[in-house]
């Protein structure tokens, strides 16, 4: 598909974007109180998330900020139904900031002072939900297992990873652009902001079957996944296994990927055929759905 700029003009020539305010997500008209009450097997909570922290690292850095908003969604359609509960607060790391985390999300450590997050109450949350979301999940998820127990029996889904973006003509599956290519912006790198933003753009219909975003996402993660760990893979195809997204294991010391568990046929192929000239000489291991994106 041809890239889509949903804020173009007719001519080609300009883009405008609109400033996101809250979360003006796309409610089908059916989406009553009564509907929702009388069709209970359909409907299911869901909670979108986004932390900001001191940095990369998910060993030493922590969480300063954090947002957390529950919707319902029709569990056949992908539609959201509606807004629930959110919540956003700021936490005090106890040592400064660093300048980039500083210029990145405008947070200041005077705006940190004091503050703490009430995790008991997020736990209070997630706890109403089956599904968790995040637009990347292998980062979000590990800071918010440690603090929260229903994190980690919950269900993880990734916005980043599990929806198709480059199929539906998006050059990047970066949020930030993702909004952009979809009309509109937000004071990015906000926990808050990131997720109505997220929550907005997955209520939007996607243009390959006019079907929300949530939609692929859902149905994505009920899938089961595996981790392929092309183990003694010679030095020589480490250009092949890069550029069909394998990742380098420094430690252990292994090329691997994460796919869906029903592609894993058409995976074991290639590696036969284009790695190991001959059986497949690694490791597969399944992933239960409540360890996705830990």
């Amino acid at each position: 598909m041809a890239f889509r700029w949903l804020g173009k003009s007719a001519d080609g020539n300009t883009v405008t974007l609109r400033k996101l305010e809250s979360c003006p997500i796309q409610i089908p008209e059916y989406a009553t109180e009564a509907w929702i009450t009388n069709n209970v097997d359909l409907v299911r909570t869901g909670a979108a998330v986004d932390v900001e922290t001191t940095g990369l690292n998910q060993q030493d850095d922590v969480v300063i900020e954090i947002g957390v908003r529950l919707f319902d969604f029709n569990k056949a359609t992908g539609e959201i139904l509606r807004l629930g509960k959110s919540y956003n607060a700021f936490q005090d790391p106890g040592r400064p900031l660093s300048p980039e985390i500083i210029s990145l999300t405008g947070i200041t450590d005077a705006d940190l002072e004091g503050q703490k997050i009430d995790w008991e109450y997020v736990h209070t949350l997630l706890a109403e939900t089956c599904l968790i979301i995040a637009h990347n999940a292998k980062f979000d998820r590990p800071f918010i297992d440690r603090k929260v127990k229903s994190s980690t029996e919950r269900i993880w889904a990734c916005s980043h990873k599990q929806i198709d973006w480059p199929a539906k003509g998006f050059t990047s599956s970066k949020l930030e652009l993702l909004n952009i290519y979809h009309g509109f912006f937000t004071d990015s790198h906000r926990a808050l902001n990131d997720v109505d933003a997220l929550l907005y753009l997955l209520s939007l219909p996607a243009a390959t079957d006019d079907k929300p975003y949530l939609n692929e996402l859902t149905a994505n993660a009920k899938r089961l996944m595996t981790h392929v760990i092309a183990s003694s893979a010679p030095f020589e195809s480490k250009e092949h296994l890069k550029g069909r997204g394998y990742g380098w294991d420094n430690i252990n010391r292994f090329w691997s990927k994460i796919i869906f568990k029903d592609e894993l046929k058409e995976e074991m192929t290639w590696l036969e055929d284009v790695v190991y000239s001959g059986p497949f000489a690694g490791i597969t291991r399944d992933i239960a759905l409540v360890d996705n994106f830990k």
